[in-house]
């Protein structure tokens, strides 16, 4: 997993940035949360910024490990002989 994590970041940043993640209106808002006058404020909206890219790395993280899975063939549940558990009677 080690030797892979080098090659699994430049994915992530690849996807943030092909998704639009990193471009103008992220830079706008980045620009604006640091000439926040209020250092209180300003600490706020840098911390907001953070959690969000942390939010959209892991969603990609996820969905890029799913399809992986699938196409490893490697997702519980999916094979025939293995029951369903959506808990529905």
């Amino acid at each position: 997993m080690a030797a892979a994590a080098p090659q699994l970041q430049r994915i992530l940043g690849d996807a943030l940035n092909e998704g639009g993640w990193f471009g103008e209106a992220h830079a706008s808002q980045v620009r604006q949360a640091v000439r926040e006058p209020d250092e209180g404020a300003r600490a706020e909206r840098i911390e907001e910024l953070i959690a969000e890219e942390t939010r959209m790395g892991m969603l990609i993280g996820v969905a890029v490990g799913w399809e992986l899975a699938r196409e490893l063939g490697t997702i519980p549940g999916e094979d025939e002989g293995e029951p369903e558990t959506s808990g529905g009677n």
